[in-house]
């Protein structure tokens, strides 16, 4: 099903949102699925049947012209704006969408891949609160100088919508990338990691060998697991994930 995601501006205010998964009405967790540059919501949701679990809802915002942000993910903030921003707000209306029909952000899982988990973590940083979970593949916070980025709430003091105004609050955010990824360096993934530390997350960070780019069959197993969690009810131990 598509439908137009209401409310968003600047480049991505046409962008639209793709739904799978369980129905409204039998949904107790929602999986928001962001797609990388040149991939599409359509196909991020068929990789999903590898990881699906009934009574989740997927939720696949799709960016204007298959692309997020202009620039390089390392490139200076402003030389991804207001592309960037606009990103954000496609990511923090689907989970108004999860909101809709009942799932709260802690029953939330964010899968971004690529330019895609840019966006999420992106979307993280500025945004920080509890989240059911976050899988960050194959990507890295964007700006050129990652020791200057920090998660809103925890490191500049800015009103943020998070349960305690300051921090992810232990959100189990995972970070899975390869020695040698042939576009994002793995010293960018791993100055990802310190940031959502900082910022009070759960992290699990995971560099494989080789130079593996997206979703492998062991993270795909790991967001299932995590989706299986929440629908059992184990998802909201702080020591999961």
């Amino acid at each position: 099903m598509t439908r137009r995601l209401a409310g968003v501006e600047g480049p991505h205010a046409d962008a639209s949102l793709e739904t799978g998964g369980a129905p409204a009405a039998a949904a107790a967790v929602a999986v928001v699925l962001v797609h990388g540059r040149g991939g599409t919501a359509e196909g991020l949701l068929r990789l999903a049947d590898e990881f699906y679990r009934p009574g989740a809802a997927l939720l696949a915002p799709q960016a204007v012209r298959s692309n997020w942000f202009p620039a390089g993910h390392d490139a200076p903030v402003a030389a991804n704006e207001p592309a960037l921003t606009s990103a954000v707000d496609c990511v923090a209306v689907t989970l108004d969408a999860a909101a809709e029909i009942g799932i709260p952000p802690e029953r939330v899982v964010l899968v971004g891949v690529s330019q895609g988990g840019a966006v999420v973590s992106e979307f993280l940083r500025r945004r920080p609160r509890r989240y059911g979970a976050a899988f960050v593949v194959s990507a890295a916070l964007p700006g050129d100088d990652l020791t200057e980025r920090s998660v809103a709430g925890a490191a500049e003091g800015e009103a943020t919508d998070a349960g305690d105004g300051r921090d992810l609050a232990d959100t189990p955010i995972a970070l899975d990338s390869s020695e040698d990824d042939p576009y994002v360096p793995v010293e960018r993934v791993r100055a990802t990691a310190a940031a959502f530390r900082r910022g009070g997350a759960a992290v699990d960070l995971r560099i494989d060998e080789g130079d593996g780019h997206g979703l492998s069959d062991a993270t795909m197993a790991r967001i299932g697991d995590r989706i299986a969690a929440l629908l059992d009810g184990r998802g909201d131990d702080r020591a999961d994930g």
